[in-house]
């Protein structure tokens, strides 16, 4: 799943600007994350590692913990009702389907939250 997609498709200010205020940094078309260690991206790598860190942590708040991430920025989630371990599309659809909402709502949602919080 695109998760990009599932937040309103991100005009190309739009994605620079969400990634300047989550403290990215761009450096010869490469974009670095906020941790001194990290590593330079491309902008399509850096806005999925930062929509998954948000969305990762507005799941937090609902209850489900980070299980681990892949090399790659992938996440797994545990499910807090019944302790199942799935991928973040994943969590976002058992969400959604308990809060009755498409998941496109509910990721757009929480996309906006993290926005805001960010403001």
């Amino acid at each position: 799943m695109r998760l990009e997609r599932h937040v309103g498709g991100l005009s190309a200010d739009r994605k620079v600007k969400y990634l300047r205020e989550s403290g990215w940094t761009e450096e010869d078309g490469a974009w670095r994350g906020p941790g001194a260690e990290a590593e330079a991206f491309p902008l399509a790598r850096a806005l999925h590692h930062q929509l998954t860190a948000d969305l990762s942590a507005a799941l937090g708040a609902r209850g489900w913990k980070v299980r681990e991430y892949s090399m790659r920025g992938y996440v797994k989630l545990v499910d807090p009702q019944d302790d199942s371990v799935c991928s973040l599309p994943g969590a976002l659809r058992k969400q959604a389907r308990r809060d009755g909402c498409p998941v496109r709502e509910l990721t757009y949602a929480l996309f906006l939250n993290a926005s805001l919080k960010r403001s």
